[in-house]
């Protein structure tokens, strides 16, 4: 099973190393982005003490693969000295490079403590929380995978994905936002009604269960829905005729707020590239649907972005949303 660093241990990891090299003789300033790298500063690193894989470098241990990527077991390093310890094993054992973190965070509290933002880190430590959330519910590591069967009609999805958003949905509506990224904010929000609304639509007839699986229901050929009737044809084909309706305006509301994740996913994904973390799926890139032989790119336009969350919470309100097809 993948496991990836989450943005909450990355925020510990550069806030506690001020983007510095935790080599004591070098400490030289590094970046997150590869823009500002090549101007000014030296691409960062995030190290593994314990590696990551059994195979790499300090990679025999009994630690998990979350574990390892936990910030306990990261140290930020320049690219010169990620090679050096890794090629020299012998010279720097793991608990040698503890003990390097450890005086390298000392050594940021005594001397750049008076430049360090307390209540900004505080409030980056908020907003890396609600995005590792979102990641939990919206696993974008394995985008295609994940997303392929809620494509399928009728939908399928995971019978954890319910309860995982509506805790995104309650995390997301308790929180005490910082207000300083609030583009990032209403992107989250926008983010978490999605996916409880989507996933409301999709549980009104959602009952099957297979393997790990949660999966709609073609009701209008179900006998639970529509029992055997021994009525005139007329009045057969007319409750066959109203279930069908009724499942085609099941299906085009799922899908209404199937988009509107999708956009949501994508504006979130770009937004934390601009103001938190530039490497967030950047090689990935756009959250694309896979239909057929084609992709499709849903995204909101920046006019639709400055009326959300409030418009769609207020078309969900009144039950006004357009469909889309």
């Amino acid at each position: 099973m993948s496991s990836t660093i989450s943005q909450k241990d990355i925020k510990l990891l550069w806030g506690r190393a001020a983007n510095r090299c935790a080599f004591p003789d070098c400490r030289i300033e590094l970046s997150q982005d590869a823009i500002a790298a090549s101007a000014s500063f030296t691409l960062g690193e995030q190290a593994h003490i314990v590696g990551e894989k059994e195979s790499a470098a300090r990679g025999n241990s009994v630690l998990t693969l979350t574990e390892r990527n936990s910030y306990f077991n990261l140290i930020l390093l320049c690219p010169t000295h990620h090679t050096l310890i890794d090629n020299n094993e012998s010279d720097y054992p793991v608990d040698r490079l503890h003990i390097i973190k450890d005086a390298h965070e000392l050594w940021v509290q005594e001397s750049l403590a008076r430049t360090t933002d307390a209540r900004r880190l505080s409030q980056e430590s908020i907003y890396a929380s609600l995005i590792d959330t979102a990641q939990l519910v919206c696993p974008l590591e394995t985008w295609r995978g994940w997303i392929y069967p809620a494509l399928m009609t009728p939908p399928r999805w995971h019978k954890d994905t319910p309860a995982k958003a509506q805790y995104f949905r309650e995390k997301v509506f308790g929180a005490i936002w910082p207000g300083t990224i609030p583009e990032l904010e209403r992107a989250l929000k926008t983010l978490s009604i999605t996916m409880s609304e989507m996933m409301y639509v999709f549980q009104q007839h959602a009952e099957r269960e297979r393997g790990d699986l949660l999966c709609g229901i073609k009701f209008y050929k179900s006998p639970d829905y529509f029992p055997p009737f021994y009525g005139s044809d007329e009045s057969y084909e007319q409750r066959l005729f109203f279930l069908e309706d009724k499942f085609d305006a099941w299906i085009k509301s799922y899908h209404f707020f199937f988009i509107e994740m999708v956009k949501s996913v994508n504006w979130l994904a770009d937004v934390v590239r601009r103001e938190i973390n530039p490497a967030f799926f950047a090689i990935e890139g756009k959250f694309l649907l896979p239909y057929d032989n084609e992709t499709v790119l849903y995204e909101y336009t920046e006019e639709e972005k400055t009326l959300l969350p409030e418009k769609l919470e207020e078309e969900i309100e009144a039950n006004t949303y357009q469909f889309q097809s």
